[in-house]
């Protein structure tokens, strides 16, 4: 489908303006799109119902959380519990995973891989969302979200190489050598 309406280089928003498709809250916009993707992406790679289901559920509240945004807080919005609901799911792969070193390298599985990349595309959207709450205040609970959400994501991934019985891959800091 197209209607030729974006081809000047401006988009409709949620809130009925047209804005030039490089606005800040375009751009965010554009990558939380970017981020449900790649969470959707992950879901198919992974043969666990647990994390697949949770995925399902953060993918929802992406787009809750997008339309609050978006409609500057007049439309559905990012559930209370979702930044509680994380905590309890990261604690639960915490006692499968045991004991967390850092810094990993993403990799090992597939599963694992493609959770890393959602994780980092995470990062990103908390830093266009930080980058937008300058001009046009934001809910703080969006920015908890996003927050957590990254640490989520990197939980899984462990818990993925574990399944699979991939050991971790980890970065040494500081540098061993000094």
């Amino acid at each position: 489908m197209y209607s030729r309406r974006g081809d000047s280089g401006e988009t409709d928003t949620a809130s009925g303006k047209r804005l030039k498709k490089d606005d800040p809250i375009i751009e965010w916009e554009g990558t939380l799109d970017e981020l449900i993707g790649h969470i959707g992406y992950s879901k198919v790679q992974l043969p666990w119902d647990d994390i697949r289901n949770d995925l399902s559920e953060v993918q929802m509240d992406l787009f809750h959380l997008g339309e609050e945004i978006l409609t500057s807080g007049k439309g559905r919005k990012l559930r209370e519990d979702g930044v509680s609901w994380m905590e309890s799911r990261i604690g639960i792969y915490l006692k499968e995973i045991g004991e967390v070193k850092l810094f990993v390298v993403p990799g090992g599985s597939r599963e694992a891989a493609s959770l890393q990349l959602s994780r980092a595309v995470t990062r990103r959207a908390e830093r266009r969302l930080v980058e937008l709450n300058e001009t046009q205040k934001v809910n703080p609970l969006t920015l908890q979200y996003l927050n957590r959400l990254s640490s989520l994501l990197f939980m899984m991934a462990l818990a993925s190489n574990k399944r699979n019985k991939i050991p971790e891959t980890i970065f040494p800091w500081p540098n061993p050598e000094k």
